[in-house]
């Protein structure tokens, strides 16, 4: 670019003119504008061609506005043309100014990142080092307060041998420096949580063999109950095939005896219509009597299985009764024998060796005790299930009036007198008064057996007697 460019570039006009003010001035300026305006009305009062000359007229006007189109578009078209050749040139020379200065610019922001890159590595280093450090005396830490998390679950004997390597474990300023104390507390602290779960495991694996010996009695009266139902179910499906093949002899019966009747009325029809007339309604007679006989077994059958299903029901019911029952029993155990450890174990830091022995020895005297309550209970629950069967058997009226009477009986608490003085061995008279019939499970069993059997034989002569 020449001299006299760069000059015509710099300077710059007094009053500068806006990008729309250099169009109008690029294609002719305001007299430009007029000059169209005025040819645009020129010919406004042509508004029809009648005849060639006319047509002639029009085409010439035509002309001269076309000519006017075409020369405003190339002068437009020049317009562009020089903007475009200014464009490239500004361009070109702001690649050039900035050539000159931008290597120099690059080479001293290099230099300066490079020793700012050079002073945060350096403290990065430092600040890696020192958090290196700090990490790994409080990765020794953690790893001693985890070691609760780590032995949930594990028997007791593991627990207690964590006890002891912890406690033997030292805790210096070489191996902690600063966190020492901290550690020396995390120690502590995870001794003691330790000694917690020691006695809790115990009270635990004790619990776990008392329950583990009750499941295996619950397995055993739950086979118990199964095979009952397995031989009640034997007996049903064995009364339903029996009642089918007898209504298929009856079936097979009847269309014989149709069979002869329709022989015997086509023999005696020509000769006495009212004699088959009296044969045919003894026969319908007595098909309605033996439709009824089949419909009164079925629905002795349909009833039969109904008692069924409600005895199956009342049995679940009574075992998830009971197992539920037991699960709230180990887990109130539990918590009693982990109550008991802990009070234990603080009675022996402050107590004499005499003060835990007797301590002991009462603990072990009311787990006797909830042992012998538990048991009581248990027979309880059975013989409730058995009252419960019979019940919905739905026997006569006397059959559930000695019902009720039984079982106000099993409400009674067990071992327990009308004067208050439990007694657990086997029958006894309250305060002198023979006034209840069933203080013991031996006796109320007896007398539900009893009662059971009565039942039955009045069912047996009352289906002989019907």
């Amino acid at each position: 670019m020449s001299d006299s460019t760069e000059l015509a570039v710099n300077e710059q006009p007094q009053t500068a003119l806006t990008v729309q003010d250099r169009a109008v001035i690029a294609l002719g300026g305001s007299e430009r504008e007029e000059a169209l305006k005025t040819l645009a009305k020129k010919y406004a009062d042509i508004t029809e061609v009648k005849n060639k000359a006319g047509r002639q007229q029009v085409h010439a006007a035509g002309m001269e506005l076309a000519n006017e189109r075409i020369a405003t578009k190339k002068t437009g078209e020049t317009a562009r043309e020089d903007a475009n050749a200014l464009q490239k040139a500004v361009i070109e020379r702001q690649k050039y100014l900035i050539g000159l200065t931008e290597p120099e610019e690059k080479r001293l922001i290099a230099l300066r990142d490079k020793w700012d890159e050079a002073e945060e590595a350096e403290k990065a280093a430092k600040l890696a080092a020192e958090k290196a450090r700090v990490d790994a005396i409080r990765a020794k830490i953690a790893d001693t307060q985890a070691i609760p998390a780590m032995l949930v679950g594990k028997s007791s004997q593991i627990i207690a041998a964590a006890i002891d390597v912890l406690e033997k474990a030292q805790i210096t300023l070489e191996t902690h420096q600063e966190f020492s104390g901290e550690a020396e507390v995390a120690k502590l602290a995870t001794i003691q949580k330790l000694w917690e779960m020691f006695a809790a495991q115990q009270a635990h694996e004790q619990a776990a063999a008392e329950a583990a010996r009750q499941a295996e009695a619950d397995r055993v009266e739950r086979e118990r109950v199964a095979e009952e139902n397995r031989i009640e179910a034997k007996r049903l499906a064995d009364l339903a095939a029996e009642i089918e093949r007898k209504a298929q002899a009856e079936r097979a019966a009847a269309a014989e005896r149709e069979r002869i009747a329709e022989a015997a009325r086509r023999e005696q029809e020509a000769k006495d219509r009212a004699e088959r007339e009296r044969i045919e309604a003894q026969q319908r007679a007595e098909r309605e009597a033996e439709q009824r006989k089949l419909d009164d077994q079925r629905r002795e059958f349909e009833r039969e299985q109904a008692e069924f299903a409600a005895k199956q029901q009342a049995l679940r019911e009574a075992t998830e009764k009971l197992a539920r029952e037991q699960r709230e029993r180990e887990e109130a155990e539990a918590k009693r024998i982990a109550d008991e450890a802990r009070a234990k174990r603080e009675a022996e830091e402050s107590a004499a060796h005499a003060d835990a022995q007797r301590i002991a020895s009462v603990a072990a005297a009311e787990a006797e005790r909830r042992e012998r309550e538990a048991a009581a209970e248990v027979e309880r629950a059975a013989l409730a299930a058995e009252v419960a069967r019979l019940h919905a058997l739905q026997l006569s009226n006397d059959g559930l009036g000695m019902l009720e009477d039984v079982l106000q009986e099993i409400a009674r608490p067990i071992g327990v007198e009308c004067c208050g003085k439990p007694d657990f061995d086997m029958g006894y008279v309250c305060c002198g008064n023979a006034e209840a019939a069933y203080h013991t499970m031996d006796s109320l069993s007896t007398e539900l057996n009893k009662w059971r059997n009565e039942i039955i034989e009045r069912r047996v002569e009352q289906k002989e007697a019907a």
